[in-house]
């Protein structure tokens, strides 16, 4: 139960999201981020996420290994020690547990992405 719990509170950092589904990111504040959930069990949780033009998540450290693959668009991903990456379609991006980063759409597009965390034994 723990360990579904950290990869809960990854995903809503990942999103800068709150309980109350606040509006997110985007730079006239009309947009969400739309998040489905594919699959989420004991050993892994899988969402994908669609980020609107002008979304800035926070920096937060990664609780789990994460794993974001692009479906659609592009996003930046700003990486504590090792700078910005764009992410273009069909690319993935990964942060190792405890990696502090955040994600950007800085396009004029939104972005869809594949976000698979591995939880824990």
């Amino acid at each position: 139960m723990r360990t579904r719990n950290a990869a809960i509170l990854a995903l809503v950092l990942f999103t800068a999201a709150t309980a109350a589904g606040a509006r997110l990111g985007a730079a006239d504040g009309s947009q969400e981020v739309g998040e489905k959930r594919l699959l989420d069990n004991e050993r892994v949780a899988v969402y994908e996420f669609t980020f609107p033009p002008g979304f800035k998540g926070e920096a937060h450290a990664a609780v789990a290994d994460e794993f974001a693959y692009v479906l659609d668009g592009e996003f930046g991903v700003l990486t504590k020690g090792q700078g910005k990456r764009i992410v273009k379609k069909g690319e993935i991006e990964y942060a190792s547990k405890g990696t502090v980063h955040q994600s950007l759409n800085e396009a004029r597009r939104p972005a869809r992405v594949l976000v698979v965390l591995l939880k824990e034994r």
